[in-house]
């Protein structure tokens, strides 16, 4: 935390000056708000590098440590996009020739680059510690989750509804009372209890699903034989978050020809869940959802009703 706080404040402060160089007119204010975003920029990696790669960052020059994110393939492909823009448009320019100055525009573009590099950075990370946190915690109670799951014969959606269900009454959230579990968080915790109950199952997060295309899902879990395309979903329930949840997971299945699709409306604490069914007909595939029992709402026509699912003994 000290080090995430420290680059929050290096962002601020960049952007301080520019508002100073706005202000005042002077111009190496600009140049001001680059050197701190470049203070942003080497704390995200270096708080990078201690999380996602386990090493202390302290004792190691920031090109060494560039080095290892680039070459171990540490940063998602977004991040890794973001990273190598920063370094090259502002990062480098400004450190190797001290005679360059930088204008309004350009201290703009910095502030902004940066700080989308940093909150996508710290998504990654906190999934990476939750992860963590979720396998730890799944681990201690590893030999009573095995017996719960069902049988390996049964298809994969319905495998993995039982293992969330499992994981939905015994998972307690990183989050405080005061701060919502952030999605990645959640992303982290449910690929972290897999991980441990079933590491036999591939878990991808934030997967394309077609080469070329911008949809990505939330979480791509397959085996040998099959594959599952789970959404996740924080919003409480009702009937337009369902609607417009259920036919995004539907575009996706029928996009990436997959039959099998969960949708996981997520609470905020361990509680009982009600299991819902949903017919895909154009791939002949099904969607389950999962959604809290307190947040309970009648459906509509023409879905399948409620079937009850209750909790695992």
């Amino acid at each position: 935390m000290p080090g995430l706080r420290a680059v929050l404040l290096h962002i601020e402060t960049a952007f301080r000056h520019l508002q100073r160089g706005q202000e005042t007119q002077d111009e190496t204010a600009f140049t001001d708000a680059i050197y701190r975003s470049n203070q942003a920029f080497e704390g995200s990696i270096k708080e990078a590098y201690r999380v996602l790669a386990g090493k202390d960052p302290d004792r190691m020059r920031p090109f060494d440590i560039e080095g290892y994110l680039e070459k171990n393939n540490v940063f998602r492909t977004r991040i890794l996009s973001l990273f190598t823009n920063y370094r090259t448009e502002w990062r480098n320019p400004s450190t190797h020739d001290y005679k360059l100055d930088f204008d309004e525009s350009e201290a703009f573009l910095a502030i902004v680059s940066v700080a989308a590099f940093a909150c996508l950075l710290l998504d990654q990370i906190a999934e990476h510690l939750a992860f963590l946190a979720a396998k730890q915690e799944a681990e201690i109670n590893k030999p009573l989750l095995e017996q719960q799951l069902p049988k390996k014969t049964e298809p994969l959606v319905d495998r993995l509804t039982q293992a969330l269900l499992a994981f939905a009454q015994q998972h307690q959230p990183v989050s405080s009372s005061t701060t919502a579990q952030m999605e990645s968080q959640l992303v982290g915790a449910i690929s972290g209890f897999l991980a441990s109950v079933t590491p036999e199952y591939q878990v991808r997060s934030e997967e394309k699903l077609v080469s070329g295309r911008p949809e990505r899902a939330d979480l791509v879990i397959q085996d040998k034989e099959d594959r599952v395309v789970v959404e996740l979903k924080r919003a409480r329930w009702s009937r337009a978050t369902y609607h417009n949840a259920l036919a995004q997971l539907e575009h996706y299945l029928l996009l990436s020809n997959t039959p099998g699709g969960i949708l996981y409306f997520a609470s905020e604490a361990p509680t009982e869940y009600e299991v819902d069914q949903h017919e895909v007909p154009n791939n002949h595939g099904r969607i389950v959802i999962l959604r809290p029992k307190r947040e309970a709402q009648p459906f509509v026509a023409g879905h399948a009703p409620p079937t009850g699912g209750a909790p695992l003994n």
